[in-house]
């Protein structure tokens, strides 16, 4: 499933109406319908309030509250305007209200103080749209901080009112919304953090838009479901393989003391499944490690980083992908090594290349000198402190422009672009994923490094570095929504990650 900005919303909205010629009528008439619909079917109530703007998302509510009403519930309209400001296409529906004896009431500033909600009442709030931006202000400020001190659920048609729809935080007070549903598509603010922590529990109504529209390649931003890990490479292989095929990398990192970092990854390649997978680390790591993982082979890093010893390291099994970084330490040695290895892979065969965990440290100062090497793909796994080190840009504003900065970093580092965090982003800088899957079980030491390990298995195996990285988020969140069915979240250790990454993949392939 796609995911939309508003202008894209409208677009689709245009050409429905204007070149599909589905009248405006039917689609508010779809979209009131499916609230009403939603309500009678989920809650056993017999009042709803409902608050309206004067734009099309009033008109919304407009329709719904005439549903109810033909299905024996009384619904009382509150308006946040004069009449003569509702558009067009609402106004229709308002007259059937008035003919239905809907209980209206506009609200200004004489009559607000005066409002109560009942505590057995259901709150719709249908306000502001989509194309909403800025801060709320005047009546609809002072409604939808009455919504919010209320005890009432409540659902939010389309979008919370006074939350953007591209992904931005909110500029001031906005619903907080038990239930939102949204019209055709999904908007960004619903499925990424800080929007999504307004929304609630989500529902897409599909309203009668042409899926040529809500299906198309022109809308760049997917959903990480199940759907589009079904469709990828993930899930289209032969049976006629060899290890070969699956797979040959080399893993740089584990350094004295971070031991548990590189074998974090390795374990998490075997477990998503790989052919052949080598740590190199430094020899007194080496020499403690070596045959706790049965299947991983182990390297010795030079003493001295230089581009010689380093490119013989490279060179020495033809491995196709290379990860670095996890507990590889931030030392000079360290460095070096990371700046060597970059400079030096792609002579040595490797084009495909995953940074994580130190690498990232490294490469901000890397990108400070230069650019990626031509001809090498990377991944990049940062979270928003990472992410800040990188692009230069504030921990908070990544945090509150979570779609954006993964874009922007995507662009300006050449990379495939992880942002974790609660429903991760992975930008090629045209495309992007939102995540689906995933919990707060995943914020606990090491699992960035499972993380690695599985994006690194499917892009060994030949998966487009994009695919892999989608999938790869999409397996390492589902790890953490099955063990939550078990478990509790908090007590989740990245070992039980990797415990959960075979029972994922058969969730997905079955």
């Amino acid at each position: 499933m796609k995911a939309v900005t508003a202008s894209e919303m409208r677009e689709i909205d245009r050409i429905s109406i204007e070149e599909c010629s589905i009248p405006a009528t039917v689609l508010m008439n779809n979209a009131g319908r499916s609230v009403a619909d939603f309500i009678i079917k989920n809650f056993n109530t017999q009042k709803v309030d409902i608050f309206c703007g004067t734009g099309n998302n009033g008109g919304d509510g407009f329709t719904a509250a005439f549903y109810l009403k033909n299905a024996g519930i009384e619904p009382v309209l509150y308006i946040a305007g004069k009449k003569e400001k509702i558009t067009a296409v609402s106004l229709l529906f308002l007259e059937i209200c008035k003919k239905y004896d809907i209980e209206i009431l506009y609200v200004d500033d004489t009559n607000i103080d005066s409002l109560q909600i009942q505590t057995d009442s259901l709150i719709l709030d249908s306000i502001t749209g989509t194309g909403f931006e800025g801060p709320l202000r005047g009546i609809p400020l002072r409604l939808v901080n009455l919504i919010n001190s209320s005890t009432c659920e409540v659902i939010s048609v389309d979008i919370p009112s006074g939350l953007p729809s591209d992904g931005d935080a909110p500029a001031g007070d906005a619903v907080e919304a038990d239930y939102t549903i949204t019209m055709g598509l999904p908007k960004i603010s619903l499925v990424t953090w800080p929007g999504k922590g307004y929304c609630g529990r989500l529902s897409v109504s599909d309203i009668g838009f042409p899926p040529y529209l809500t299906g198309s390649n022109d809308l760049k931003v997917d959903l990480a479901d199940e759907g589009l890990v079904k469709d990828s490479e993930l899930c289209k292989f032969s049976e006629d393989i060899h290890k070969g095929d699956m797979g040959n990398t080399l893993i740089v990192g584990g350094f004295t003391g971070m031991e548990g970092a590189a074998m974090l990854t390795a374990s998490a390649m075997f477990k998503t499944g790989t052919g052949l997978v080598t740590l190199a680390t430094v020899e007194s790591s080496r020499s403690s490690i070596a045959g706790i993982i049965p299947e991983l082979m182990t390297a010795s890093l030079p003493d001295s980083p230089d581009p010689d010893s380093v490119e013989l390291l490279l060179r020495a099994k033809k491995y196709n992908t290379l990860i670095i970084g996890p507990g590889m330490g931030r030392d000079s040695y360290s460095e070096v090594l990371f700046n060597t290895l970059l400079e030096k892979a792609q002579g040595a065969g490797i084009s495909d290349i995953l940074i994580d965990g130190d690498g990232l440290f490294h490469l901000a100062s890397y990108l400070k000198q230069k650019k990626i090497p031509e001809g090498i793909k990377c991944i990049i796994t940062p979270h928003f402190m990472e992410a800040s080190r990188i692009s230069g840009h504030g921990i908070d504003y990544i945090k509150n422009n979570r779609l954006k900065s993964c874009v922007e970093l995507a662009k300006s580092t050449g990379c495939v672009t992880v942002l974790k965090g609660p429903a991760s982003i992975i930008s090629d800088g045209l495309n992007s994923c939102i995540n689906t899957t995933g919990n707060r079980a995943l914020a606990t030491a090491g699992s960035g490094d499972v993380l690695s390990g599985i994006i690194g298995a499917l892009a060994g195996r030949g998966i487009d570095l994009y695919q892999a990285a989608c999938a790869g988020v999409y397996i390492h969140g589902l790890c953490a929504d099955i063990f939550a069915e078990c478990y509790e979240k908090d007590s989740m250790s990245s070992s039980d990650i990797l415990e959960f990454i075979r029972p994922s993949l058969e969730k997905i392939k079955s």
